[in-house]
């Protein structure tokens, strides 16, 4: 009788070891999640989920990293993006040209999928005057420059913010439909 209590016991224990091991692991190392909009298109397609580093010992954000933060305008949400300066960098868009420190980005990811320019009075998407980025912020935008709602819109991304750094996409529909097609 006392033996299976205590097996009972210990495989209760490793139950409850298990779970709670899963849960810190979710929320404080590596987390899942899927791509509810187009703003990241062609790099992220909708309905793709990406796995996240969340861990406190990840590497801070470089540009060019995609990452996941709090929504400066409802931090109860979460956005991807892909970060364009980092603190002490200069940011500028001419007729929807990206220059950082003066000199314009090579960013074969980025798509515009209209051809109209807006001046910089109307929208800033198109056209951006010169900003400084502050200490442990970050400039970030959507991949599909047209349609993505981001730093330009609404000013840069705090350190405290940031959720972690898009590691992987670990299942893509659209990629398994159109190599099913083909």
């Amino acid at each position: 009788m006392i033996n299976k209590f205590i097996l009972i016991s210990a495989i209760l224990l490793l139950g409850i070891a298990s779970v709670a091991g899963a849960l810190y692991i979710r929320e404080n190392v590596v987390k899942a999640y899927k791509i509810p909009a187009a703003s990241m298109e062609p790099t992220l397609l909708v309905g793709d989920h990406i796995l996240v580093d969340r861990s406190k010992a990840a590497r801070p954000p470089r540009r060019g990293d995609l990452i996941v933060f709090k929504y400066p305008e409802d931090p109860s949400k979460d956005f991807v993006k892909r970060v364009v300066a980092v603190a002490g960098d200069t940011v500028e868009i001419k007729d929807k040209i990206l220059l950082i420190n003066g000199k314009a980005v090579n960013e074969p990811y980025v798509v515009h999928k209209e051809k109209e320019i807006f001046p910089a009075t109307e929208n800033p998407r198109d056209n951006l005057p010169l900003l400084k980025i502050a200490a442990a912020s970050f400039f970030v935008m959507g991949d599909n420059r047209d349609r993505s709602y981001d730093s330009r819109f609404w000013g840069t991304v705090s350190k405290d913010k940031i959720k972690g750094t898009v590691k992987s996409i670990y299942w893509s529909w659209a990629l398994l439909s159109h190599s099913l097609i083909e």
